[in-house]
């Protein structure tokens, strides 16, 4: 004969009286907790996602532009480098 398995039973114990979670309220209390951390995953993944496309389009816009306004910068003369100062 196979062993049974008991129930688990979830306690919440307040003010030293434990009440005991069984049935419906066990199934409740176990969605409610499910749904909590469904929904900080999914505004923590919100999170990552948008810090990732914001770096994503700095790089190929920002970065890209900055280089062109300095190739026509130095094109233009307002942008002087000089490769030999420092030089003796």
């Amino acid at each position: 004969m196979t062993p049974r398995r008991e129930e688990t039973v979830i306690v919440i114990d307040r003010n030293a009286a434990a009440t005991e979670l069984t049935g419906w309220r066990r199934w409740l209390a176990i969605g409610a907790g499910y749904l909590v951390f469904a929904l900080f995953a999914l505004v923590g993944l919100a999170l990552l996602l948008g810090l990732a496309m914001t770096f994503a389009m700095v790089l190929m816009v920002a970065v890209p532009l900055a280089i062109v306004l300095a190739v026509i910068a130095y094109a233009t003369g307002y942008l002087k480098i000089d490769a030999t100062r420092g030089r003796p």
